[in-house]
């Protein structure tokens, strides 16, 4: 059961040093934050992870709580941020199935990289330097826009456009050249 009172004197024990006061903490908020993240996910597993990373987001910044906040607000705030941040980065994931462009194995080198190939083929100059960039380098957007003279938000855009016209090209449909 969850107790307000007990959840605040472990958090004050911690910030003071007395790093057993982590486990009331942990015992206090276990559920609250899973039951937080579920409903976000829709993944158990993953739930569990993201609640791993919860409790070391409490334990490194721990200083940043003060008297003024619920402890509780605080800590289902962390829980939801990370949530939210996962399932978005997992909204973002295309999964391509190999065996469904089987036809771009005609030569050795499409055999190395067909998703590359692909990609360098259908997308336009700035499209495949964007997608390069931020899906095989793992360049943040922001680190993007820079490289290239876009706005965040116009890299972003571009990034979605040409991911989806790669998702489409894969799953056997036509190009919308209008985008």
């Amino acid at each position: 059961m969850f107790d307000n009172k007990k959840l605040i004197k472990a958090i004050d024990k911690f910030k003071n040093g007395d790093t057993s006061a982590f486990n009331h903490i942990y015992e206090q908020t276990n559920r609250l934050i899973y039951y937080t993240i579920y409903p976000i996910v829709k993944d158990h597993a993953l739930a569990e992870d993201i609640m791993q990373n919860v409790f070391i987001k409490i334990y490194e910044n721990i200083d940043s709580y003060t008297e003024r906040n619920s402890p509780k607000a605080w800590i289902v705030t962390i829980a939801r941020n990370l949530a939210i941040n996962e399932y978005n980065h997992k909204k973002r994931e295309v999964i391509v199935d190999i065996d469904t462009i089987d036809y771009l194995d005609n030569t050795e080198e499409t055999k190395e990289t067909p998703l590359i190939d692909l990609a360098e083929e259908h997308l336009e100059e700035d499209e495949f330097i964007i997608v390069m960039l931020c899906i095989c380098e793992g360049y943040k957007r922001r680190e993007v826009a820079e490289i290239t003279g876009l706005s965040t938000s116009g890299v972003t855009w571009k990034l979605h456009n040409a991911l989806e016209k790669l998702k489409s090209i894969t799953e056997g449909g036509a190009i919308d050249e209008n985008k």
